[in-house]
């Protein structure tokens, strides 16, 4: 088997990994880069023209991938629906199945219908977790595992001589924590190759808490400040369902509504139709209310089609209802609900910001916490990774037991070395035979 590492043996996100055997060429993850020549990438490269993203190294030069290319991959596999690994799906040539988790393709049907990803009409194709499939002279088995995203997929794949495992990005210490467990005792024992992300490798001092403990501090936090006379606002990612959890879990133990936007009242509502059991605004969960921004409910209306706001109608909470409520709820915002939130003279709160802290520190971001502050807010960050701890990744590679051990996902490859004795460094496009 032959394995390309196309990007991710040194850097974090945009892992692009392809593997090829008797003819038979998948890809694992195709990812946008979170980083280009060593600082954050501005969002303006995106809009660049596909032949300037070639030559900046955006999009890797990998012939029979994209659009303009005649097609010479039978598969792109994705293992989990955030952009740095399935963010240059939009280049990739129409012909060639792309294959995800049902919650994946979810989240990217979903982002693609409210304008947050840029994804064309590809042929998706769905996995179910556990479940073996064959890809031409490839047999694919994928596990859930607990990370940030929904729905995360680690791969393990032979083609009957070699087999290699793919972690994707993944951690043990989120609500799905018992995923990781499972994936060691269930996944194959001296793999060829393991490829492990190690995205906190240089973050080691880092105190990672449990998404039940982040649970716990909220409620602690809220019942400290006795005096609060007005709401819990909170920032996170409208995806990172662990997160939107662990706050409406708070809001019960708090006695207080749980308010989202129209976007996350959609995310909930379209996964919790797949089967999973996930709270959303339904008379099933009656203190759950849905606020409609204008810009993005103006938006949903004129662009995505009215069923997405009308479905919440029953739900929702108005700005009039939010200043007459404002002490006993626990509401999801972002920047871009500044004005709404003036207009509803929402004041004197609390204001938790969960997201990673790189994030923080644009423009529009400092000018939507300066107007809160200005509001009478306190503010504090409630937050951990969504990737695993150096122990967890110790632990992976000790209970599997791989062959070959090859850290990808990471800036610091070489703090690997010394983890195991398997442990072996490899460089972007430089192909390798296992």
């Amino acid at each position: 088997m032959n394995i390309t590492i196309h990007r991710g043996t040194h850097e974090i996100g945009g892992t692009i990994i392809e593997l090829q055997s008797d003819g038979t060429r998948i890809l694992l993850d195709a990812g946008y880069p979170l980083f280009l020549d060593g600082k954050p990438i501005d969002n303006k490269i995106s809009k660049l023209a596909p032949a300037q993203l070639l030559r900046l190294g955006v999009l890797p030069d990998i012939k029979g991938l994209y659009s303009w290319d005649k097609p010479s991959f039978d598969a792109v596999l994705i293992s989990h629906a955030h952009i740095d690994h399935y963010g240059l799906l939009k280049y990739v040539n129409p012909a060639i199945p792309v294959y995800m988790s049902r919650g994946a393709s979810k989240i990217i049907e979903l982002s693609k219908t409210f304008n947050i990803a840029d994804v064309p009409p590809l042929d998706f194709r769905t996995f179910k977790m556990y479940k073996s499939f064959s890809i031409a002279g490839f047999i694919i088995k994928p596990y859930l595992m607990d990370h940030s995203a929904f729905d995360a997929a680690a791969f393990e794949v032979s083609d009957g001589e070699r087999t290699v495992i793919y972690t994707g990005d993944f951690r043990g210490h989120g609500r799905k924590q018992v995923c990781l467990d499972r994936f060691i005792k269930s996944a194959s024992n001296n793999a060829d190759m393991l490829l492990t992300e190690g995205t906190m490798m240089t973050r080691q001092t880092e105190t990672i808490k449990t998404e039940q403990e982040l649970e716990d501090e909220i409620v602690a936090l809220v019942q400290s400040n006795e005096n609060l006379s007005g709401p819990v606002l909170f920032q996170t990612s409208s995806q990172n369902i662990d997160r939107l959890v662990g706050f409406f879990r708070a809001a019960c133990r708090l006695r207080r509504l749980f308010v989202v936007d129209v976007y996350i009242a959609n995310v909930l509502y379209e996964l919790r139709q797949l089967g999973n059991k996930i709270p959303y605004p339904s008379t099933e969960y009656p203190y759950i209310r849905v606020f409609f921004p204008w810009r993005l409910t103006n938006r949903v209306f004129k662009q995505y089609g009215e069923e997405y706001a009308t479905r919440f109608r029953m739900f929702r909470i108005s700005k009039s209802q939010l200043k007459k409520v404002q002490g006993k709820i626990v509401m999801a915002v972002r920047a871009s609900m500044k004005d709404d939130l003036k207009i509803a003279g929402i004041e004197n709160g609390l204001f938790i910001y969960s997201m990673w802290n790189g994030y923080r520190v644009n423009d529009y971001q400092h000018d939507f916490e300066t107007f809160l502050i200005q509001s009478g807010f306190k503010t504090t960050e409630v937050h951990t990774s969504g990737h695993a701890k150096v122990t967890d990744i110790q632990k992976v590679i000790s209970a599997l037991a791989p062959k070959m051990t090859v850290p990808i996902h990471t800036m610091s490859p070489e703090l690997f070395v010394n983890m195991a004795d398997n442990v072996e460094l490899k460089e972007d496009k430089i192909a390798f035979t296992i």
